[in-house]
């Protein structure tokens, strides 16, 4: 049995979400537990807005290694928590939280590495892109499509106080892109003129408004990125693919970013080579 051993078993680790119920994450990590043989859980936790600081305090007195964060908990964990990595400090958002030894609290964010990794290769450069939504998700969405070299970004965001901040928080990483903030009655024409659009809103998720946005304008060699995950066939990914545009699911960022927090966790790296089941898991 691999794992960590500084920790006593059996490992646990979970998600802090409102809601959670609809998550998949758990999935992903029970298994890699079982494929790697570790005596560990992973468990869907929900905490209600403003009582993230008392699920931190129960976290750590009941001895988790650290817990995942989705909406809308990443940037009250940002603020919560002890220590920050390079990463969540340069995205002024935590989507992972790590429990040290000494119980202090590490905020990471492993969301970048996760949105760019089906994307590895593509280079922006001179590229326009739009990105739709501007919370802690879409701060790794548009400091992921900066590594691939764009320099030219559009954020589209209901409220121009939500766009600033997000802006103020990228403000390095930003430095060397010209920027538009846009309302949403400007998203459909910075669409059309991007060669990858990217929706980091909740707009297309289950409960949520339909996403307002017609991909029969868009580039014909466009690249369309939908980060939700439910569900992870949404309708605009629908449309694009049957207009036959390249195409990437929230389920492929989302196996991206849980494998540095598994290795957080766990004391292991996941293994690839059952990536194609763990995905057909995913899709029931």
């Amino acid at each position: 049995m691999t794992g960590r051993t500084d920790r006593p078993f059996p490992l646990l680790a979970g998600l802090i979400g409102w809601p959670v119920a609809q998550s998949k994450s758990q999935k992903i990590h029970e298994f890699w537990l079982k494929r790697l043989g570790i005596d560990g859980h992973y468990v869907r936790l929900p905490v209600r807005p403003g009582e993230v600081a008392r699920a931190f305090r129960g976290m750590v007195a009941l001895g988790f290694t650290g817990v995942q964060a989705t909406m809308p908990h990443k940037r009250a964990c940002y603020d919560l928590v002890d220590h920050h990595t390079p990463a969540a400090r340069a995205l002024g958002a935590v989507n992972t939280v790590i429990v040290e030894d000494d119980g202090t609290l590490t905020g990471e964010n492993t969301d970048l590495p996760g949105f760019v990794e089906p994307l590895a290769g593509l280079n922006l450069a001179g590229e326009r892109v739009t990105v739709l939504g501007a919370g802690g998700a879409a701060a790794a969405v548009i400091a992921g499509l900066v590594s691939l070299g764009a320099r030219d970004i559009a954020v589209v965001n209901r409220t121009a106080e939500g766009t600033a901040r997000l802006l103020g928080d990228l403000a390095d990483t930003l430095a060397p892109c010209r920027v538009e903030a846009l309302g949403w009655d400007q998203a459909q024409a910075a669409a059309d003129a991007s060669a990858l659009v990217a929706n980091a809103s909740s707009l297309g998720m289950e409960g949520f408004p339909p996403l307002p946005l017609r991909v029969d304008s868009l580039r014909g060699d466009a690249i369309v990125y939908d980060i939700i995950t439910h569900p992870h066939d949404t309708p605009l990914l629908r449309a694009a693919a049957a207009r036959g545009l390249r195409t990437h699911d929230g389920l492929e960022m989302l196996v991206g970013q849980a494998r540095e927090a598994f290795r957080r966790f766990y004391g292991a790296q996941p293994p690839k080579d059952g990536d194609a089941e763990l995905r057909g898991l995913l899709m029931q």
